[in-house]
């Protein structure tokens, strides 16, 4: 319990810690030998780890989770000291771990993939499923008659997570996601169209830090660009600020409202509204731990139908991931075709993007 204390202190005055240590072990009465002859294995293993000169830059986090994941604590060699051994030695022995910890002067080391995943998470979807796509006046669709490949990706991150003098911005997130449609039956096998999500929002959930607060009716407001990267005539862009709601009804059951205005769009596609409208329905039940159902409904202002995705997820044991089944039916899958009303069916993994653990 004492290296947490002395891991901050300078040098010096960690010396003087250790050496009133030292003589104080020495002296530890009868009943405090008692105590340590009680200390588990893995005490007994984080021991010889800290004494141990190759494991300077580890912590000692680190090396107690290192004896209790290894067979190492289990089989200590030298187990607990006997009943004969005397109290000096223990005492001497357990001063000598808080020297070895106390006189190291470098901060801990945090390990690079713990930093990133700080700042990195995943975001919205992440798929990839195969299937193939119908325009409703039969025409050939963007993606091919054939099958076809989409996938989803995306990470969020904070800047400001975690930096003390900027805590009160940590709510600040930049999003990225992307979707993509690879034709993979054809002979050069392209990707056919590209629809690039990047935004920046407020995630108001964080009620007991300054300047953030909790809205009553908003989670999240933010600024958001969706692109097809594509010029001239095959260019389909729009800029939304946007509010988004999540609601649990049930254990099992939650709807997600989302609203948004178009702040601008590309003189190609200036009538996206009348299809695509102006908010998204989500509603989420999930029947058992495994499985999660999905639907997302939006309608435009010019449009007799609903335009509706429904999603499934079933997930199975030791896989770090789930099946997933994506039907559509309306417009607006794609924004290429945002104006034409299609159908698909694909199935494929969704992925949970861990991927600096």
């Amino acid at each position: 319990m004492f290296h947490h204390a002395y891991l901050s202190l300078p040098g010096r005055h960690a010396a003087a810690l250790c050496v009133v240590l030292l003589f104080a072990g020495n002296s530890l009465s009868a009943a405090e030998n008692d105590a340590l002859t009680a200390r588990t294995p893995v005490d007994f293993c984080l021991q010889h780890q800290v004494l141990d000169p190759a494991n300077a830059q580890k912590t000692v986090a680190q090396l107690r989770q290192l004896c209790e994941s290894s067979g190492e604590a289990a089989g200590e060699a030298s187990g607990p000291p006997s009943v004969g051994q005397s109290a000096n030695s223990s005492g001497t022995d357990a001063a000598a771990v808080v020297v070895a910890v106390a006189s190291t002067s470098e901060p801990p080391h945090v390990p690079k993939n713990e930093e990133l995943k700080g700042f990195f998470r995943p975001y919205k979807d992440n798929y990839v499923i195969f299937g193939r796509m119908q325009m409703d006046d039969a025409s050939v669709p963007f993606s091919g008659n054939d099958l076809d490949t989409k996938f989803e990706l995306g990470l969020t991150f904070s800047l400001f997570e975690g930096r003390k003098n900027f805590e009160f911005l940590a709510p600040l997130h930049i999003g990225y996601s992307q979707k993509s449609w690879w034709n993979i039956t054809e002979e050069s096998a392209p990707f056919t169209e590209h629809n690039y999500n990047p935004e920046i929002y407020w995630q108001f959930d964080q009620p007991r830090r300054p300047l953030m607060g909790q809205l009553p009716f908003v989670d999240v407001i933010g600024l958001e660009h969706q692109s097809n990267g594509q010029a001239g005539l095959l260019s389909r862009s729009w800029d939304r600020v946007y509010a988004q709601k999540q609601m649990q009804l049930l254990p099992q059951l939650s709807v997600g409202i989302k609203i948004w205005d178009i702040l601008g769009r590309d003189t190609t596609n200036d009538n996206i509204r009348n299809y695509l409208g102006n908010g998204q329905l989500s509603i989420m039940f999930e029947p058992n731990d495994r499985t999660n159902l999905r639907w997302r409904i939006m309608r435009g202002s010019e449009v007799k139908t609903f335009s509706y995705t429904f999603d499934i997820y079933y997930r199975r044991p030791n896989v770090n991931g789930a099946f997933f089944i994506q039907y559509h039916d309306g417009y607006g899958e794609a924004l290429a075709t945002y104006n034409q009303k299609s159908q698909s069916l694909r199935g494929g993994f969704y992925f949970p993007l861990d991927i600096f653990d």
